[in-house]
């Protein structure tokens, strides 16, 4: 896949930075990040992800104050962590992207042609 053909073209240098910034607290908390360790903490922030998203739909004993500032957050957690998971795992999430998601381009194309 060509660089234009990339869904997310900085991915890689992207997730170069996540990965030192995962390496580093790692270290310093002392946590084994092997196996499935990316797996569970992708779990972990969805959990959060769900709580702060009740609390600003009011439907949570959480006050809403800061809660879509907290959904942003935690939907930032998710993202990184699954693309650190992808990235452990060895797999091109822009190859996945664009033959999930992007090969329908093609088909919407057609549809609206016809």
């Amino acid at each position: 896949m060509s660089q234009s053909q990339s869904p997310l073209s900085d991915l890689d240098a992207f997730s170069d930075r996540l990965k030192a910034i995962s390496d580093r607290y790692g270290r310093v908390h002392d946590i084994d990040r092997g196996g499935d360790w990316h797996l569970l903490k992708v779990q972990e922030e969805m959990g959060e992800l769900t709580q702060a998203y009740l609390a600003m739909t009011g439907r949570s004993r959480r006050l809403a104050d800061n809660a879509r500032r907290d959904v942003a957050m935690e939907m930032a957690d998710v993202m990184c962590m699954l693309i650190l998971m992808a990235r452990a795992e060895g797999i091109d999430l822009n190859a996945a992207i664009a033959e999930k998601w992007l090969k329908w381009e093609t088909v919407i194309a057609e549809e609206n042609a016809a």
